[in-house]
């Protein structure tokens, strides 16, 4: 279409209150690896405006603003990770990262977490990913996102009262914590076999009411996460809840 023909189209439209926007459809390959469930991985979006904090709102930005570039992650992960730890903070049970990366995350929990008695358990090799799962990895390398202890340590300095580091591999780390409950865990490992790991050690320790929060549920790319929620949780009464965000939770049911 003519460019100046397209843009009367456009005014005349927002004149009698319409939206004009593109719509972009999924081409991504990966998609096509996700086995069973293949056909329903899309991009998403809707036509009507919706309250969007993420975007901007200050109540938001105070918290995000200052570690949007320390995280992969979009900001609206990043606001459903801050309303989730929110709501847990009200429950029994200390808080857990696995994944730290560059401490992104980890920061926005300790900001959440100041002034309380609870811990942050920060679970991670900082050697990169451990070995991918020869079928449900396929993406991802051994090594990928290292970091430095040091830096992400130097970053939440101002909270080395509530931050737990536990250096080295899932499930070693998990030795000596046995006896903990924990109320809110953001499980960020992108892989199969961790992702599993993760589950059998944090679930039968989440207090009622408590959350596990799975970064790359929904994404193509992290599989093997998806595949190791489903297969854990598979007849338990608890199920996995996809968000549009890519994300998935839990909720501890009462016993």
């Amino acid at each position: 279409m003519n460019p100046q023909v397209k843009n009367v189209c456009k005014a005349l439209l927002r004149r009698l209150g319409y939206e004009v926007r593109r719509v972009r459809v999924s081409r991504e390959p990966l998609a096509e690896r996700a086995g069973k469930d293949a056909a329903y991985y899309t991009e998403y979006s809707t036509p009507w405006p919706v309250f969007a904090p993420w975007t901007g709102h200050p109540d938001f930005r105070t918290l995000y603003g200052g570690v949007a570039q320390l995280t992969l992650g979009s900001p609206e992960r990043g606001y459903m990770l801050i309303s989730l730890a929110r709501y847990a903070k009200h429950l029994a049970g200390d808080f857990a990262e696995c994944g730290v990366y560059q401490g992104g995350s980890a920061l926005l929990l300790c900001q959440i977490l100041q002034n309380s008695d609870r811990k942050l358990y920060l679970f991670d090799s900082f050697q990169g990913l451990s070995k991918p799962h020869s079928k449900h990895d396929p993406v991802f390398l051994e090594g990928q996102y290292a970091a430095r202890v040091e830096d992400v340590k130097q970053r939440l300095n101002d909270y080395r009262s509530l931050a737990d580091f536990r250096t080295g591999w899932i499930p070693d780390t998990f030795i000596g914590l046995e006896s903990k409950q924990y109320a809110f865990v953001h499980i960020d490992v992108d892989l199969y076999q961790p992702t599993l790991d993760c589950c059998t050690y944090f679930y039968p320790r989440l207090t009622p009411g408590g959350v596990l929060l799975f970064d790359e549920y929904g994404f193509a790319s992290a599989h093997g996460e998806k595949v190791a929620v489903d297969e854990y949780f598979a007849g338990k009464p608890e199920q996995s809840i996809a968000l549009i965000t890519g994300q998935a939770l839990v909720l501890k049911l009462p016993p």
